[in-house]
Order: C-alpha cells, then sequence, then structure tokens
C-alpha cells in the first residue's frame, strides 16, 4: 500500500497543488463567500417568497393564496382553463397584495385604525362581490337581486361564504378609511373651483402657423457621430429598459355565417311567435331571446322616421305593418328579427312609427366554424412542411399576410384583439412558432370573429435594449434636437420683420407659410395635433383677441398663433354643475394624494423578491 503511494506520488503531489491553488483563487477573490451568499439566498427562497421590512412571506402560503386566486378565476369561467401568462399575471397580484398587507398593517397600527362588527355587516350588506352578483342563483329575470342576496346572508348554511366576505370586509374597510383620512389633509378652495369650471368652460379659437423642425432643417445638415450616440445610451439606459417583446405574421379566415346558420336564426324566431301566440309576455321573450342592446327594455325601438336607423330594411319593415301586427322573421342589416308595429302617426308632414323588436344576430354555427378550422388546419400543415413557408403559402392560398410589428407581450396585439388562446400563443411560443388555428376577434372597425394563424417572427428578452437595436431612435432624437437648435436661429431671423404684419394671416401670405384655422377648444380637451396642457395652449388662453403670439415651442415643433374668438365662461351657470364638479374635483384629488401617499411608502419599503428562487415542490407542479 505504501509502495503504491510512493509510486504515484509524483500525481498526487500535482493533484494537491491543482486543488489548492483553485481554494486560493476561490477565497482571494471573494467567491467562496459568494456561493456562501448564494446558498444562503437559495435556502430563504425555498422557506420564503420574500421578505418586506424585515418581516418573511412564507413560501407555502404564497403559493396557496395563488392556487386559491387561480382556483377562483377558473371557476368565474365556469371551469375554462386559465392561460400561463394569466396565471402569472395573478400570482404577481397575489404577491402585491401580501406586500400592501405587511407594509399597510403597520400604518393601520400608527393611525389607529380599527374595524368594528358593525363596520363589517354595513360593508357586506353595501357591497356584494362581482362574483355573486353573476350567479344565476341570484339573479331575477337576468338581473341581481338584492333581497336574495340579504336572504343568503341570513342562511345558517352560508356560514363559509360569509366568513370569506368578512375577511374581505376587514381586509378592505381600512385601506378606505386610511383614504379617507389621508384625503381629508386638502380642502378645496372656491378659486380652485372656479379656476376648473372655467377650464372647462372657456373656449377659444385661433389662427395659427406651425414650423415643423425636420421640414425647416434636413437631415444633411446636422450629423451626430456615433461617440455622441454612445454617450447618450450610457446616460440615459433605463429609458431603454424593454419588456419582453414579441412580432407576428398572420393571416386570417372571416367566420361568415352559411345558409344554415341564417335558417336557425328564423327557426327561433318561428319558435318565439308560437309561444307569442300561446299568450307569453313579449318582453320576457326579448329579454330571453333577443341579442340586443335594446332586450332589457323589451326591444323598444321608440319612434323614428325613416332615416333614423341604419338599418334600413329593418325600417322598411316596421313601415310594412299595422299598429298591432308582428312581423314574420326577417333577415335584414343587423340580423334576423321580428317586428311589433305600436303605433304610427303623421308629426310635422313626417310619417314616424313607435315600434318594438326581437332581434336574433345570424351566428356561425359550430358545423360552419369546424369547417373554417379544418381548411385552416391544412394551410398549417402547407405552411410547416412547405420550403416556400409562410408569407409564399398565404399568397398561393389567395390571402394577405399582415404583420403585428413588436409589441410587449402581455399588452394589446395590433390589429387584434387578445383572447386567451392568443394571450397563451404568444406567452410561450419561441421565434419561428406556427400557431394553430386561434378563433378571434380583429380591432378593426367590423371588429369581425376570425380563425387566424400566426407565426413568431420575432421575440425579445426582457432588458436593456442593446444599443445596436437602440442607435438609429438615438441618432433621430440627437439629430432632432440639434434640429431644434438651427431652427431657432432661422426662425429668428424669419420672423425678424413679424412685427410689422398687422395679423397672423398678413404675415403668412406674405412668407408662403399654411395657416391653420382651429376649431373652438377648451384648455381641458386641447388641440388634436398640438395636445394639451403645453405652451401653446397656455399661451392661446393667455393673449387677448387679435393679438398675435411670440415663437412657441412645444414638442418637436414651433408655432405662431393669433387668438380669433373667446367665449368666457358663464360664471351664472356655475352654480347648476357646482355640485357634480366639486364631487369630480373631491375624488381626483383624493386618489392624487392617497397615490403620492402609498408610492412614498412603497419606495421607502425594503422589499426582498425571493420568488424567482423556485421551491422543489413548485418546481415539480410545475413540471407536472
Amino acid at each position: 500500500m505504501m509502495q503504491t503511494f510512493r509510486n504515484n506520488m509524483k500525481a498526487i503531489f500535482f493533484i494537491l497543488i491543482f486543488f489548492f491553488v483553485g481554494w486560493m483563487a476561490v477565497t482571494l477573490t471573494g467567491f467562496d463567500d459568494y456561493i456562501i451568499q448564494q446558498n444562503k439566498a437559495d435556502v430563504r427562497g425555498m422557506q420564503y417568497a420574500g421578505i418586506v421590512n424585515g418581516e418573511n412571506i412564507s413560501r407555502s402560503i404564497f403559493d396557496q393564496r395563488i392556487q386559491r386566486t387561480v382556483d377562483l378565476a377558473t371557476s368565474q369561467r365556469e371551469g375554462a382553463s386559465l392561460s400561463a401568462w394569466e396565471i402569472e399575471q395573478l400570482a404577481d397580484q397575489v404577491w402585491n397584495e401580501m406586500v400592501n398587507e405587511i407594509v399597510f398593517r403597520k400604518v393601520y397600527q400608527r393611525h389607529q385604525i380599527e374595524v368594528t362588527d358593525a363596520e363589517v355587516i354595513e360593508y357586506i350588506k353595501a357591497n356584494p362581490l362581482p362574483e355573486l352578483m353573476r350567479a344565476p342563483e341570484l339573479q331575477t329575470d337576468g338581473r341581481f337581486d338584492y333581497d336574495k342576496y340579504l336572504a343568503i346572508l341570513a342562511n345558517p348554511q352560508a356560514g363559509s361564504l360569509v366568513l370569506e366576505l368578512e375577511r374581505d370586509a376587514r381586509d378592505k374597510i381600512p385601506s378606505f378609511k386610511l383614504f379617507l383620512e389621508i384625503a381629508s389633509l386638502s380642502k378645496l378652495t372656491e378659486a380652485q373651483i372656479e379656476r376648473a369650471y372655467k377650464e372647462r368652460e372657456e373656449k377659444v379659437q385661433v389662427n395659427y402657423i406651425r414650423l415643423n423642425t425636420d421640414s425647416l432643417v434636413s437631415d444633411q445638415e446636422v450629423a451626430v457621430s456615433e461617440e455622441e450616440i454612445k454617450q447618450y445610451y450610457e446616460a440615459n439606459r433605463k429609458k431603454f429598459d424593454r419588456p419582453e417583446m414579441a412580432a407576428l405574421d398572420y393571416l386570417f379566415i372571416p367566420v361568415t355565417p352559411g345558409s344554415d346558420d341564417t335558417l336557425a336564426a328564423q327557426d327561433t324566431l318561428s319558435r318565439v311567435l308560437e309561444l307569442l301566440d300561446k299568450g307569453e309576455n313579449w318582453d320576457s321573450l326579448a329579454l330571453k331571446y333577443s341579442r340586443d342592446q335594446l332586450a332589457r327594455s323589451g326591444g323598444d325601438l321608440g319612434w323614428f322616421a325613416r332615416g333614423d336607423y341604419n338599418d334600413n330594411r329593418m325600417v322598411d319593415l316596421a313601415f310594412s305593418l299595422k299598429p298591432g301586427q308582428v312581423s314574420k322573421p326577417t333577415v335584414t342589416d343587423d340580423g334576423c328579427q321580428i317586428v311589433r308595429l305600436d303605433s304610427a302617426r303623421t308629426r310635422n308632414g313626417k310619417r314616424e312609427v313607435k315600434a318594438h323588436r326581437i332581434l336574433y344576430t345570424i351566428q356561425a354555427g359550430s358545423k360552419k366554424i369546424s369547417e373554417l378550422r379544418t381548411r385552416a388546419r391544412g394551410l398549417r400543415r402547407a405552411m410547416h412542411d412547405s420550403e416556400q413557408g409562410f408569407h409564399q403559402v398565404a399568397v398561393d392560398s389567395g390571402f394577405t399576410a399582415l404583420s403585428t410589428g413588436l409589441f410587449a407581450i402581455g399588452s394589446p396585439v395590433p390589429g387584434i384583439q387578445v383572447s386567451r388562446e392568443l394571450l397563451d400563443f404568444v406567452y410561450s411560443a419561441k421565434q419561428g412558432s406556427l400557431s394553430y388555428p386561434l378563433n378571434v376577434y380583429l380591432r378593426d372597425s367590423e371588429g369581425g370573429e376570425v380563425v387566424l394563424i400566426a407565426l413568431v417572427v420575432q421575440r425579445k428578452d426582457a432588458g436593456i435594449t442593446p444599443l445596436a437595436e437602440a442607435a438609429d431612435s438615438i441618432r433621430y432624437r440627437l439629430m432632432l434636437d440639434k434640429k431644434k437648435i438651427k431652427c431657432t436661429e432661422l426662425i429668428q431671423t424669419l420672423t425678424a420683420d413679424y412685427d410689422q404684419y398687422e395679423n397672423l394671416e398678413a404675415f403668412a401670405k406674405a412668407k408662403g407659410m399654411s395657416l391653420v384655422a382651429s376649431p373652438e377648444f377648451t384648455r381641458l380637451t386641447g388641440l388634436e395635433g398640438v395636445g394639451r396642457n403645453n405652451a401653446f395652449i397656455g399661451t392661446a388662453f393667455g393673449l387677448p383677441v387679435g393679438r398675435k403670439s411670440g415663437i412657441i415651442e412645444t414638442g418637436d415643433n414651433f408655432y405662431l398663433l393669433e387668438v380669433v374668438s373667446r367665449t368666457e365662461a358663464d360664471n351664472s351657470r356655475l352654480q347648476q354643475s357646482r355640485d357634480r364638479l366639486v364631487q369630480q374635483l373631491t375624488s381626483q384629488r383624493m386618489q392624487m394624494l392617497f397615490s403620492l401617499f402609498t408610492n412614498e411608502l412603497l419606495d421607502k419599503t425594503a422589499i426582498e423578491d425571493l420568488r424567482k428562487i423556485q421551491h422543489p415542490d413548485s418546481l415539480a407542479r410545475a413540471m407536472n
């Protein structure tokens, strides 16, 4: 044994030297402390989701609350599962709630805010939860029945529900009391009320000249070096922090009803006519069958003449009836409907009718949608298998491929109304992924339902935008700044004789400039294309009628303006709207003060977020 050791002494010696040097490197660089600290963070992350002002948030309690929140959200969808993105949003919501609970608990103690049993009872009675207001057992004729709600609260068998409502009340009442306490620190003065009224009611109309920076100075007249771009980037890195981004190319197949769907709508309204013949109430049937905003009023169209409604075929149908007569199911522009004429009259030489309707919109049925999805799956297979790719297959199949451009994941998708399926795909898909057929609605004026196939053409991780990507926007920004400096000099030369002209119109004509006449606007509305709460708006309301302004710099443009007319606020009408105005102003100020208080409080709070350190159980659940 010893002989073997002696024979291998040289090799053992080098191994010892290697480990010694490695140990010294780790120790001298402080890497051993880093490893120890990292291990401590990992251990704490397994026990706690976070630490707020030294108080631990239990990992197990955090996970339990997420699960309860997800279960509640799922139950509100009648068991439909949530997307991965939606679950992450709910997890963030739970985290913020638990942080706020710790932070505000100490504030409540400091302000001696307490909650009495009587306050809890009154709160529960006055504030039914939204999910309870939608519960079928608490509805009467399709509306929330408050008496049924009170009956459930009084039912001894609803003990678990009452306990849940009590917890909700005890969580929210202290926050409401603190809100009122902080908001009460600021009182509205009479001068503030009058100023707010004036901002809403005083109007001006102006003529103006816009001096566009890009038009006055060309790109060739200013130069921006790479070093300037780099310096700006380094000095403003926070401006380039971006969320996770994605870009989609997509095509869609419109979901249009077929002849079978039209027949189905007509059959439904034929059954409604049979029920009416049997003596059933029109208003009840309208509430049950009509797919119309007027359903709650029994489909009351009121008095109308030709031209008052866009659905001309419905108008023609109503005018063809006699008072008391009900039409057959008829397909019009809005859908399939039956119309009941109530009365007719001639007013100011014009015939008018009063009518009710039950409108049943013609929608594509499951058979039609299944056909479209089968077609879309065929397109997807062709795109997946073909070397020509997404765009060529789309063109060859008679479709136009559209693009969303880059958007933040979780924010609205340009051109498409976000659906749960689409959110889930965008959240989890990698660059180059092709979606399966998705049913979504477009964001155009029609807003119609379509079957969509999307390709993820670009994906960018959250973080600081690299300099290479940010360079073009920085160059444009710096060029614009340099152009504005040159513009100031040019405009001063251009307006050297400005004061000699009687009005702005004469100056514009002499210099060959475009003069714009604005509509009337208030301080509150501002002016389209110019904005509000800026130097242009301030000048417009500060000058007397007929006075020309000096050079006004607003945003990236320069302006000259002249006040043409002014409509003063009618102070005699202030008393008529005073109560409503005071209520609005008070609410705005209260919310602003409480928001400032909350933001300042959270800024001073020490928050250590350990959520990203996976607990073994959480990891196992995610894998399952």
